[in-house]
């Protein structure tokens, strides 16, 4: 029986030991820089570290913390943000400097530090979910928006578009006030009228809509499967002639049958 109770006190002084050890491991965590990988570019796209000499962005480049892109009028990239955050697209005629991109891992949980800094344009997002202690900001003149995970489309001018997720505005009014607002998914909110309203079939035309209104489209489709108009600027997908997709919202009566099956889009 003294045998007994003296493995059970080592093992009780041992889990205690183990569990003061992750304790102190998380503690001691580092905060690791992240990178941005271009994945795609479309058209004539240009980064600069210091913001005066800027050289062609290359498919295949890492990009640090602190470097401005920037996109001609028919232009886009994609970069994969990794442990920050999944996928961004900067959009045609936009500059966007990376002005945060770290992430720790305590041994409990990544937390992640992405601000963006959109100074002129669009950038779409697709965020998988963060931590609660993580940081994720796409941030203008107009406005700052807070991003948990979430598909978005946010303009400088202070347009933000969700298709997924939600995201939380704070928008600078003109008498230098500012407004608190949350954006839910297939929602839209602008910052000259300060109200979230329905999100519109054009509204959500680059993001793909939700996941169950617009079955079989893949958020962020590669660029090498758009098309974009010289006039317009706007990146429209690609589907097989043969299929149909409705990106109207489904009614709560529609009827059980009524499916819908897209074209996968390989990311």
């Amino acid at each position: 029986m003294n045998s007994f109770r003296t493995m059970g006190g080592k093992f009780a002084r041992l889990t205690v030991g183990a569990a003061l050890l992750a304790l102190a491991s998380a503690s001691q965590a580092a905060v690791e820089k992240g990178t941005a990988k271009v994945l795609a570019i479309q058209g004539a796209a240009e980064v600069s570290t210091d913001g005066a000499t800027w050289t062609a962005l290359r498919r295949g480049e890492s990009l640090r913390e602190g470097v401005v892109i920037r996109t001609t009028g028919t232009a886009a990239a994609d970069l994969d943000l990794g442990r920050n955050g999944s996928r961004l697209r900067v959009m045609p005629n936009s500059t966007v400097a990376l002005s945060a991109l770290s992430y720790e891992d305590t041994g409990l949980e990544t937390v992640v530090n992405t601000q963006i800094e959109l100074r002129q344009g669009r950038v779409l997002g697709q965020v998988h979910k963060l931590s609660s202690a993580s940081k994720y900001e796409v941030k203008s003149a107009k406005a700052i928006s807070t991003i948990r995970g979430t598909r978005y489309d946010i303009s400088a001018e202070g347009k933000v578009v969700v298709s997924e997720g939600a995201v939380v505005v704070v928008a600078l009014r003109e008498d230098g006030s500012t407004i608190t607002r949350v954006v839910n998914a297939n929602e839209t909110f602008t910052a000259v009228s300060g109200l979230v309203t329905p999100a519109t079939e054009a509204d959500l035309s680059d993001i793909g809509g939700s996941a169950s209104s617009v079955p079989g489209i893949v958020a962020l489709p590669p660029l090498q499967g758009a098309d974009f108009d010289d006039r317009t600027s706007i990146d429209r997908v690609l589907l097989p002639t043969d299929v149909h997709i409705s990106r109207t919202q489904p009614k709560s009566n529609a009827g059980a049958g009524s499916t819908t099956t897209g074209g996968g889009v390989d990311e």
